[in-house]
Parts: C-alpha cells; structure tokens; sequence
C-alpha cells in the first residue's frame, strides 16, 4: 500500500493489454486491479482511476425481463401473435432484450460511479469509437486515449494521470491539515476571547472600585457622608441616560464622569468647598469655575477614562454660551454632557451648594425648567420631572416639598433631616408627622427664634 492509497481499475482490456498496461503502470506507488465489464462491482474496492477499453466484452448476450405492455410492436402485431399457429417460442423470444457491448459499457461505468463517485474514468479506444459516442456517453469519462497508440506515448498519458491525481491527494491533504490548523486555531481564539473576555471584566469590576474609592474620597473632602440618598442619585442618574437613548457604553462612562465630577476640586480651600456658589465673590467664582479642567487632567491620566473625562470638562456648559470653563454653545456640547449637567446642577440646588438654602425638588424642578430652553434641553428636564415622582413612589429617590411648620398635617412624612441654625439634629429622615411632633416643633421654633425649613414628601 502506498500513502495515499490509490487504486486503479483496468476493466475490458484483453489479457494482453492488462499485461502491458501493468507493466507500464508498476513504477508507480499505487494498486492496481483487473476486471471484465460483467464483473461483479461490489467485488471491486474503492477506485480513483478507471481505465477503460472495450476489446474484452463478451459477445454473448445480455437478457433483461421487460414488461409485456412497454416490448415494441403494433396491436396488429400482437393481434397477429395472438392467432392460431404462433409458438411459445416466439412469445419467450419477445420476452427478451439482448444488451450490444455499448449498453454493457455504459451500464459498468455507471455503476462504478454510484459505488466510486469520485472516480476519474477514461477511455481508451480508436478515435471513431470515442467520436461515435453520444453526449450523454461521453459525460461519463474525464478524458479519451487514442488506442491504439505508441507506446511511449501511452506511458506517458498513464504516468500524467496518475501523478496529476497523486498532487490532487497532496493538495487534498494539505487542505484538510489546513482546515485542521485552522479548527485548533478557532478553539484556541476562542479560549483566548474568553479569557480575553473574562478579563476585560475583572478589569472593569476593579476601574469601578477604584472610581467609587476616588469618589468617597472627594465626598469625604467636601464635607459629605456616604448614605443612601448617594445610591439614589446614582440610580437616578443611570435612569436618566436610559430615558435620553444612551447606549451601555455611554451610560458608563456618564456613570463614571458622575462619580469622578468633583474631583478638581479636592484642592480648593474650605471656604470655597462649604460656601453656596452665588455667596462667592467674583474671584472665588472665577477659581471655583477652573474645576472641570482640573477633573479633566485629573481623569486624563487613566486611559480607560478618557471618555468619561471629556464629559467632566464639559459638564458646566449650557446651550446660551453661559457656561464654564470653554462657554460652548447648543451642538458643541455633547449630549452625554448635557444629562449630566442637569442632574448635577439639580444635586447642587437640593444639597445647598448652589444657593442660600436647600431647594425643595419641586422648586429645583421649576428652577430647571425655567431655564431649559437657555440652558438646558428640554426633554432632559422634562425627563427628570417624570423619572422623580416615580423613583419617590419605588423608595429609590426623593420628590419633596419646602413647608413650614404651620402647613403641616399629621401624616406628612419628612424627606431630609431638621437640622437647626446650630447643627443639632432635631427630627430624623424618614419620620412621619403626629399632633404632638407639629407641636414641638412650632415651640422649638419660639425658644430658638428660628423658622424651620421643612422638606416633606410629595404625593
């Protein structure tokens, strides 16, 4: 057996010409095998060449069963079998078809095909043989030799179609090590993608960690404390770049430029930290308006912030020009910025940042609006007005009212802490109010000389 195991049929040659054609075809690493055009095709192994000829098809003859209804004739012919007088061996000889060598030709290569359909047959044969083959018959063979022929020349068409078939089995081979590397290649892309995959999100996890660390800490320098209300705004924040058609990617990096917003300002003095905005004087103001940049180049050092550092830098801009630190306008400003910029400066009325006292979130929603079309977009507000209420309703955010203590009812639930002008605690977050809570209060509010701010929930 040689490597690539090629086998060779010589079938209807006399013995002579199997002799000589083996003779021609032994240098060659391949099996060669003999047979009669009326031998048995399931006894024949599996063949890549066929060699045809036609010199050793048996003059006998080739009887198949035909029915009745299909024999040729004319009903006056079968009228006339039928008359007294015919024999019984004129009605066997009708019974009966005899097969001319060309019908047993075609009918061996066919099969072999159906049992080799991969087999290249040729045949061999004088020229007004192969030139009297219809198309059919000749569909059947890759090529035609000339026979007979020198014999030289025969060696040489035999040596040709066998080594053309040998480099057809290298390039067979090469293609399936191909398909092979290239399958061990997809498995081992795809352990990488995983491992890749697995690995960006460790990456992720671990730059969320470490925003959220550098956020406590720019928290801690302004004088604020972790709680819960932090976890709503973040919440509130991600439902509004959700309502505005941000996709996942944009959403983070909105999230992260959240977090990280206030970084630039870490270096400010006390003074300029713990006063609202509007009470800084023109100086105060201009160094106060310097910390986008400085978040900006704070954030610009870690690549995987890039994006969410250019939404910082630009978080304090408005569509009128108005804004700090470039005083981009409308389209300059992307909308990834423009979310933020409405839920910051709606942090900074209902914290007390930006002006004397707390707002209330209705009236920081009112401030807003009133401003959406100079400064704002308005389905951003419009956004932040629906999403409040509903958030309120969910226990996942605040939606309140500044009252006095003279419109309080009993029911009424405090959204924020009573604090007095002195910094002591009065009532706690969350409380509801009773008959006997609107009565201390009011008297507190006559021993302290102070009238209390009070945020109670909205329905």
């Amino acid at each position: 057996m040689n490597k690539f195991e090629i086998h060779v049929l010589l079938a209807g040659f006399s013995s002579e010409q199997n002799s000589q054609l083996t003779t021609m075809l032994a240098p060659l690493p391949i099996n060669i095998h003999c047979c009669t055009l009326d031998c048995a095709i399931d006894t024949l192994p599996k063949v890549h060449v066929l060699l045809v000829g036609m010199d050793n098809i048996e003059k006998r003859s080739h009887q198949v069963q035909i029915a009745p209804e299909l024999q040729p004739g004319t009903d006056a012919e079968a009228e006339s079998n039928s008359q007294p007088g015919s024999t019984e061996q004129s009605n066997d000889a009708d019974d009966a078809v005899t097969l001319c060598p060309d019908d047993i030709l075609d009918q061996f290569v066919s099969q072999l095909k159906i049992a080799s359909p991969y087999a290249l047959a040729y045949l061999m044969a004088p020229a007004k043989k192969i030139l009297s083959l219809n198309q059919p018959q000749q569909a059947q063979y890759r090529d035609f030799i000339i026979y007979p022929v020198n014999d030289v020349f025969l060696e040489k068409r035999l040596f040709r179609i066998v080594s053309d078939l040998q480099e057809k089995f290298v390039q067979l081979i090469k293609k399936r090590r191909l398909k092979q590397i290239l399958a061990e290649s997809e498995i081992e892309t795809q352990r990488l993608r995983v491992g890749l995959n697995t690995a960006l999100k460790n990456t992720r996890e671990a730059n969320k960690h470490y925003v959220r660390l550098l956020s406590n800490q720019v928290f801690a320098r302004m004088g604020q404390r972790a709680s819960g209300r932090n976890q709503q705004l973040n919440y509130l924040l991600v439902q509004m770049a959700e309502a505005c058609g941000l996709d996942e990617e944009q959403i983070q990096d909105v999230t992260d430029a959240w977090h990280l917003r206030n970084i630039g300002k870490m270096g400010f003095s006390d003074e300029l930290l713990h006063s609202p905005y509007i009470t800084l004087s023109a100086e105060q103001q201009r160094i106060f308006n310097c910390h986008p940049t400085l978040s900006h180049a704070a954030m610009m050092i870690v690549r995987p912030l890039d994006s969410a550092a250019k939404i910082v830098l630009q978080h304090k801009e408005y569509l009128d020009g108005s804004g700090y630190p470039e005083g981009l306008c409308a389209d300059a400003i992307s909308l990834e910025a423009q979310v933020l910029a409405v839920v910051n400066d709606y942090t900074e009325l209902v914290s007390g940042r930006y002006s004397h006292r707390p707002f209330s979130t209705v009236e920081a929603l009112a401030y807003l609006d009133n401003y959406a079309t100079e400064k704002y977009r308005d389905e951003i507000v419009h956004a932040l007005a629906k999403i409040l209420p509903e958030l309120s309703k969910m226990g996942k955010g605040m939606h309140d009212v500044l009252v006095q203590s003279v419109d309080l009812k009993i029911g009424m639930k405090l959204t924020r802490d009573l604090i007095c002008k002195e910094g002591i605690l009065l009532l706690g977050e969350g409380l509801t109010i009773d008959k006997a809570t609107i009565s201390r209060l009011q008297e507190m509010e006559m021993n302290l000389q102070e009238q209390f701010k009070i945020f109670i929930a909205e329905k």
